[in-house]
């Protein structure tokens, strides 16, 4: 299974060079009903669900990858406005990564059979740690949970980073449209990496509205 991760050239080129990813927080991640779960009346309850998300938040961050290179849209909300670059990575422990669930509604409690937060099984609460609304159903996003203890922190930046997985294996370098990154510049970054990571440029597509290859980015060398 081969999976996208997509982000800026400045991270791009550092999650390259380093061999790392930047670890997304969970009370920082773009779409607020993350983690919120089923419907529930009782305000209590409510305060109970966002309690948990920040408890989760404290321990716990996540990579979100996509199994879609080719989406505009993410190029556009991930890959700073196409300037950025999308990591193909084949992934060698599928089971590693869970399949984002969309929906059009927030479920009820009674689709869970609970009354109260507290009485949410296991299995529950992992669904409910990936679900999300209808709209963002373009990103086919497939994301997995690090501890964040088991990451590098970056006191400036103030920003996790883990390493690539041993069962994450860097295939591609999809460079936007719009990077000014040369293919030296990410030929250096990949160093011994290189003979094994296609390397190529993106664009619009001419006849529809998706990212292609560009079969023709000489001027990128």
């Amino acid at each position: 299974m081969r999976l996208y991760h997509f982000t800026t050239e400045q991270f791009g080129l550092a999650a390259i060079r380093d061999r790392t990813l930047k670890v997304a927080r969970v009370m920082e991640l773009n779409d607020p009903f993350e983690f919120l779960g089923p419907i529930f009346a009782d305000k209590s309850e409510r305060q109970r669900m966002r309690k948990f998300k920040v408890e989760v938040d404290k321990d716990f961050g996540l990579i979100c990858l996509s199994d879609n290179w080719s989406h505009p849209l993410l190029w556009g909300h991930y890959a700073d406005k196409h300037k950025g670059v999308c990591l193909g990575f084949d992934i060698l422990q599928p089971e590693d990564f869970e399949k984002v669930e969309y929906v059009e509604e927030r479920p009820p409690m009674s689709q869970f059979g609970i009354s109260a937060f507290s009485d949410l099984p296991e299995e529950s609460i992992k669904r409910m740690l990936h679900l999300k609304f209808h709209a963002w159903s373009y990103e086919a996003e497939f994301r997995t949970f690090i501890d964040l203890k088991a990451t590098g922190y970056d006191e400036k930046s103030k920003l996790h980073f883990v390493p690539f997985r041993p069962t994450m294996r860097l295939a591609q370098v999809i460079m936007g449209w719009r990077s000014r990154s040369t293919r030296t510049e990410v030929s250096k970054a990949l160093g011994w990496l290189k003979q094994g990571v296609e390397v190529f440029k993106s664009r619009p597509a001419f006849q529809g509205f998706e990212v292609v290859r560009n079969r023709d980015d000489t001027h990128c060398e």
